[in-house]
């Protein structure tokens, strides 16, 4: 319910999430309305048996060199795992190398080379669920790197050994070397899993280095707050997750790429870098579908040309807000 004298950029936002309810439910309508349960839990199934008998795709992993002072280079390492590079900085957000989770293999193998792992100094967390905080994959980095976190979540990495481990609320910050992170809201439930129903909330990041800005969403669904975000922080390239939309329910939680290419709009960054796609099956939908429905809608809206989508070794600079290719 919007009460009488709320700012009018929130009627707006409230406007734009039914309609994209109304347009997101139009698309997959025909796909629910005969389908049951066990259709999709089977559906989920043939994937998860599929990625069994087949091993990882693997990509050319090489060395991303410290670039010049200003300059951040963003690599997506696979899944939601993405790196950001500075002059002075390494920084891993949510890093993920493990092959399988919870059971199921990975269809894209993690891209990083080895030197840049050993050169991390700084690791983002945006959430504690297992695709997130994977201690398997935290053990392997360097103990003198600092490690940081939403609230709540220091006591599932403090007998890691990390150098230091900070948590933050949105609305804080954090300077690491030449970069200066703000943690910002996210709308995701960030318990850690079935057995640990602790609640801990979730986060993102926007990550500025010398004015150029990278958001870093985490997982969440569509919310008032990427407009916000956008407003108060001018993000240049905004890394938005794009997979587990199906059933429509769990678009409490996740978005679908309609969602992202509005998010996008919402925060009036320049270059849209999809992930969280592409490794594992995060809902019922087909693997490959988050990305082909990503590049459909952006072509039909004049957005080919901020879409950057990177495979899992590959990077792209930014500077301010010009942003380029390698």
């Amino acid at each position: 319910m919007v009460l009488p004298g709320e700012d009018d950029w929130k009627r707006q936002v409230i406007e734009r999430a039914k309609e994209l309810d109304h347009e997101h439910r139009r698309r997959v309508r025909g796909a629910f309305e005969s389908s049951t349960a066990r259709v999709l839990a089977l559906r989920l199934l043939r994937q998860a048996l599929r990625r069994l008998v087949s091993r990882p795709r693997r990509f050319d992993t090489r060395e991303v060199p410290h670039p010049l002072p200003g300059h951040i280079a963003v690599t997506f390492v696979g899944h939601a795992s993405v790196m950001l590079t500075t002059r002075r900085a390494r920084v891993l957000v949510d890093p993920f190398f493990g092959e399988f989770l919870l059971g199921v293999r990975r269809k894209e193998a993690a891209s990083l080379a080895t030197a840049d792992r050993a050169d991390t100094s700084l690791i983002l967390i945006t959430h504690a669920h297992r695709d997130r905080l994977h201690l398997p994959t935290l053990r392997k980095l360097p103990r003198r790197a600092t490690i940081v976190l939403p609230a709540r979540c220091q006591s599932l990495v403090q007998r890691l050994g990390f150098a230091r481990v900070v948590e933050l609320q949105p609305g804080q910050s954090f300077e690491h070397n030449d970069v200066e992170v703000t943690a910002v809201a996210a709308r995701h439930d960030g318990r850690r899993g079935p057995i640990n129903r602790a609640w801990r909330p979730s986060c993102g990041y926007i990550v500025k280095c010398a004015g150029a800005n990278v958001y870093c969403a985490g997982d969440t669904a569509y919310f008032s707050g990427f407009e916000e975000i956008g407003r108060r922080l001018h993000p240049d390239v905004a890394l938005l997750p794009i997979a587990g939309y199906e059933p429509p329910g769990m678009r409490d939680d996740h978005m679908s790429p309609l969602d992202a290419v509005q998010a996008f709009i919402d925060l009036g960054a320049k270059l849209l870098v999809p992930v969280a796609y592409g490794s594992f099956p995060v809902g019922y939908e087909p693997i490959d579908e988050p990305l082909a429905w990503l590049v459909d809608l952006c072509r039909q809206r004049g957005l080919l040309d901020r879409l950057f989508v990177l495979r899992p070794g590959e990077s792209c600079d930014v500077h301010g807000r010009e942003t380029s290719a390698p």
